[in-house]
């Protein structure tokens, strides 16, 4: 969400050396940005000795600017610490007394990606293009064709990725929908089906395949996660629900269909693009969510029928438009 943002500093001013805070495997996204001079790394276990070093780093960076684009009280102290003559950051209660420049979020904004991007204003700085990137290499792609090819993909016929997974239980669309889906996209575009998964998530992947008639791409062994976006670069449609490989999707200007459940759609679905579909239902409750206290309505409502009618158009539209990709390119 932050990669507009970040797009938009190196090229309003070229020579800026733009560093980078972040964690693994976030940093992934940045190891090939031509607009990012270095990457740090936040400590995973946060013990005291670690932070003390990254402070002392950050201090010896003698940064002129710092954005905090969380928002955390973590990261609006570390903001403050690093001793940066300017620190921008959202005007939030009890972190903005850490920025010089305390931005309120824009109004009529919500995807997140261009709220992020809003901060630069800060700077002089007014972009409109909130269009994420990721950027990766030939060695990633060459292991996706490796992947494509030990599964037996045919580039004849579409591919569409599937990812019903997410470990929050207000995100997981119904194992036995994702089923019928894609049986239907099967029988209907002679579709192959390539699940997408992470570690310890295999389970949900079973669940789908234990509910279809049909036989979908079988497994293989997890890619990383710039490898994950080399395979969507090469496939046609990607249907899943609002987690981390829908956002990976996006950056690669795939069309995608995202199924909501407890969050909005609108905070993380680039808007007025046709090729991003989302699909969500409010049971009444979705602007007051009760979360834990609630039988997850919102995403166990949304009826396959719906997500159903989305992937033929989407599939039409690619195929009427001659969208369709070389699946091992």
């Amino acid at each position: 969400m932050t990669t507009p943002a970040v797009r938009a500093l190196y090229q309003e001013n070229p020579q800026r050396e733009i560093h980078y805070l972040t964690q693994k495997p976030s940093n992934q996204i940045f190891e090939f940005s031509p607009y990012i001079s270095k990457t740090i790394l936040y400590p995973s276990q946060e013990k005291v000795g670690d932070l003390l070093k990254l402070i002392k780093q950050l201090r010896n960076e003698n940064y002129s600017t710092v954005i905090d684009f969380l928002g955390l009280p973590k990261t609006a102290l570390l903001a403050r610490l690093t001793g940066a003559k300017q620190r921008i950051g959202f005007n939030l209660r009890g972190r903005n007394l850490f920025y010089t420049d305390a931005l309120d979020k824009s109004a009529g904004v919500h995807y997140s990606a261009a709220q992020k991007l809003g901060l630069l204003e800060a700077l002089g700085i007014y972009s409109q293009d909130s269009q994420i990137d990721f950027f990766i290499g030939e060695q990633d792609r060459e292991k996706a064709r490796q992947i494509f090819e030990e599964v037996g993909v045919d580039p004849a016929k579409l591919l569409v990725t599937v990812s019903p997974v997410s470990r929050r239980d207000y995100k997981v669309w119904p194992a036995q929908h994702f089923a019928q889906l894609c049986d239907f996209l099967i029988e209907k575009y002679s579709a192959q089906i390539l699940f997408l998964w992470g570690p310890g998530e295999e389970h949900f992947i079973e669940a789908v395949r234990q509910g279809m008639k049909h036989q979908a791409l079988p497994n293989y062994d997890i890619p990383t996660i710039r490898q994950t976006v080399a395979l969507f670069e090469q496939a046609d449609l990607h249907i899943g629900n609002d987690n981390g490989p829908m956002h990976f999707a996006i950056s690669t200007r795939m069309p995608t269909i995202a199924i909501f459940g407890r969050p909005q759609a609108k905070n993380w679905i680039p808007p007025h693009r046709a090729q991003h579909q989302a699909i969500e239902y409010d049971p009444g409750c979705k602007d007051s969510c009760t979360y834990p206290q609630c039988q997850l309505e919102c995403i166990r409502g949304v009826q396959p029928s719906i997500v159903i009618t989305a992937a033929q158009e989407q599939l039409e539209r690619i195929l009427s438009e001659g969208l369709k990709r070389d699946n091992l390119k």
